[in-house]
């Protein structure tokens, strides 16, 4: 799970499946670019890779795979 602002920091992370530290910085910067650069009124739900991604824009964005 991953809580970041709209300019694109992260706030919160929490990771249910073990990755090295460099692969969750990849990870985390992909989503973020990813969903930062949609529009508001997309479709809230992301596939990246093989993970469904469920994320609700507030006035930070959270971020969850339902996996």
């Amino acid at each position: 799970m991953l809580l970041f602002s709209r300019q694109g920091k992260l706030r919160l992370q929490k990771w249910y499946v073990a990755y090295q530290d460099k692969v969750k910085k990849k990870i985390t910067r992909e989503l973020v670019t990813t969903i930062l650069a949609r529009k508001p009124k997309m479709c809230a739900f992301l596939e990246y890779k093989d993970l469904k991604i469920v994320y609700k824009r507030l006035a930070m964005n959270i971020l969850i795979d339902i996996n």
